[in-house]
């Protein structure tokens, strides 16, 4: 058990609850709050100089996003995303986003491309574990862009309400994977060629295997293997 409180931003925002939570998500994606990590609520409010009536409210919904646990009269702590959750978020991202792909799939012009390979460039120029947040940021508008191509409102904002819990998903990768700037980069151009293949069902299932293969360590453990369509298919059933 770690009882050392983590260095964190100081909160700027107007709304400070939002901006503990991102200080306290910095400190547990950098690495800076290792797993085991006990948050004294006390400590960080005088940290941050804010209210522990926000602090509470910060934890409560990194809590929701998987990054922290909270353990009755025990305390908050720095914890890791289960393979089983790890999983379920994934294949329900999977679905999401592919449907939005089939339904958007006219839209992903050559300029949506170009933007996501520059997404791509930007990814391979983060440090990692120091720079996961801002992987994290450019790996979400790197997706966000093919959702937005569906132009399906309420699609975007069921996909987009996930988006807080994919910070654990990166963190099992980078840890449990040995996933560095090599592997990220190639997992995302792999699915970022099939999409500008002029497939759709090609890229429909790059989709799919990009997510499941990034929270299946059978699957991640090389870019070599190749599952087939169906096998895909069938693990989302």
């Amino acid at each position: 058990m770690h009882d050392e409180q983590p260095r964190l931003r100081k909160p700027s925002r107007i709304r400070l609850v939002d901006d503990v939570v991102h200080s306290l998500e910095e400190a547990i994606l950098s690495g800076s709050a290792a797993p085991g990590t006990r948050l004294v609520e006390e400590a960080i409010s005088k940290q941050l100089n804010v209210s522990r009536t926000t602090v509470r409210e910060a934890l409560l919904m990194l809590e929701r996003s998987g990054l922290v646990v909270s353990r009755p009269r025990g305390g908050t702590f720095v914890t890791r995303i289960s393979r089983a959750d790890a999983l379920d978020l994934g294949y329900t991202r999977a679905l999401l986003e592919s449907y939005a792909v089939t339904v958007g799939y006219e839209r992903i012009t050559p300029a949506v491309l170009a933007a996501m390979s520059a997404d791509i460039a930007e990814m391979g120029r983060c440090n990692l574990p120091r720079e996961l947040p801002r992987l994290l940021q450019i790996d979400l508008t790197f997706h966000r862009r093919l959702v937005e191509c569906a132009q399906m409102p309420r699609l975007l904002a069921l996909w987009s309400s996930l988006d807080g819990q994919i910070g654990a998903l990166y963190i099992r990768a980078v840890e449990e994977f040995e996933a560095g700037n090599e592997f990220v980069v190639a997992f995302h151009q792999k699915m970022l060629d099939a999409i500008a293949s002029g497939d759709l069902v090609r890229a429909r299932a790059a989709v799919v295997e990009h997510y499941v293969r990034f929270n299946d360590p059978a699957q991640t453990r090389s870019l070599a293997q190749e599952p087939t369509i169906e096998a895909l298919m069938a693990a989302l059933g």
